[in-house]
């Protein structure tokens, strides 16, 4: 296989994220609410307790295969020069930030599952709960400094189309404005709000065209 072909084949790992994404997602079954009751949350966990963790698992091998896809994000934003050296850096270093939270969620999730009990404490159901609650918010911002970081370089080197690059800055703004929902009691920035899928299917969309750009891209000597 030439250079060509691997950097292809590098760069569909963006599918690969899409594919334990949907797969993640097809276990959803929604959340206890903040105020819920112990009885609440522990009927809760218990009931779902197997796709709670198939779920889980889904989206550790879509936070691994993030990993991948940022470091062949880093390489393309690279290819040409070392002008954009700084912005790759940057939504590299950022994309793994990110992937390292969504692996801490789904160990909180994980051990909050493996938890659940009917004499479970009240205060740990709160804790776990909490944590989950937080780390999913607090997650949207280094993604937005990934897709400011990509939406920067792009505009100033022209590495993506326009169109691309203006979606990375919309979704970069999206993102920044959900990490309000740390303070958000209720609403729909809160976690497992309407807004939150909204961004999901935008963080999607936006993963979907980046990866079908840079696998149809010629092939180049990237700087390493």
């Amino acid at each position: 296989m030439n250079a060509h072909h691997r950097q292809r084949w590098h760069a569909v790992s963006g599918l690969v994220v899409i594919a334990f994404g949907i797969a993640g997602a097809s276990f959803e079954r929604g959340s206890p609410p903040m105020t819920a009751s112990i009885d609440q949350t522990v009927a809760f966990l218990t009931t779902y307790r197997s796709e709670l963790l198939a779920q889980s698992l889904m989206f550790v091998m879509c936070a691994g295969a993030w990993l991948w896809f940022y470091a062949v994000l880093r390489t393309e934003l690279r290819r040409d020069g070392n002008a954009v050296a700084t912005a790759a850096s940057v939504a590299f270093g950022a994309g793994v930030v990110s992937a390292s939270l969504q692996l801490m969620l789904q160990a909180v999730q994980a051990a909050s599952v493996l938890a659940a009990h009917p004499q479970m404490d009240a205060s740990a159901a709160r804790f776990f709960s909490g944590m989950m609650w937080s780390i999913s918010v607090i997650a949207y911002v280094p993604v937005a400094v990934m897709l400011a970081a990509v939406a920067i370089a792009s505009w100033q080197h022209t590495i993506f189309p326009a169109w691309l690059t203006w979606w990375s800055a919309a979704a970069s703004l999206a993102h920044l404005i959900m990490s309000a929902g740390l303070v958000a009691g209720s609403g729909p920035l809160v976690p497992g709000g309407t807004l939150t899928y909204a961004l999901y299917a935008m963080l999607m969309i936006w993963l979907i065209a980046i990866t079908t750009v840079m696998a149809r891209r010629p092939a180049s000597v990237p700087v390493l």
